[in-house]
């Protein structure tokens, strides 16, 4: 049985709105998927700006929220991604979905041209 992984990983200025944990449980629920959610802020205000030095960090320590979405079945996987999509738009950088399995990937890659695209 395939097992369809994705992490959608959304930087500061993405979502279209703020992810919210309750959201995700609710869309968890709705489409039979696994969801976990984390936040990592690793910003400091400098001079009135929020600022961060990203140039030697790994990708994982940089400000980001990361969605990891897995389901071992595709209509319930896509179909949620397409949720998500909606409500936050589409992640925007080559790294948005590092990490992910190639199953999980090649699904949200094509999902992205058609339902959250930029």
């Amino acid at each position: 049985m395939i097992k369809y992984f994705v992490k959608l990983r959304f930087y500061p200025g993405d979502p279209l709105e703020e992810i919210k944990e309750k959201d995700l449980k609710s869309f968890e629920k709705d489409y039979g998927v696994n969801i976990s959610y984390e936040k990592i802020e690793n910003r400091e205000m400098k001079d009135g700006l929020l600022m961060e030095k990203t140039l030697d960090k790994r990708i994982e320590d940089v400000s980001q929220e990361v969605i990891t979405l897995s389901s071992d079945k595709e209509d319930n996987f896509s179909n949620c991604i397409i949720a998500l999509y909606k409500k936050y738009r589409c992640p925007r950088t080559p790294y948005s979905l590092m990490g992910s399995n190639d199953a999980g990937q090649k699904i949200a890659k094509r999902l992205m041209d058609t339902h959250g695209g930029w």
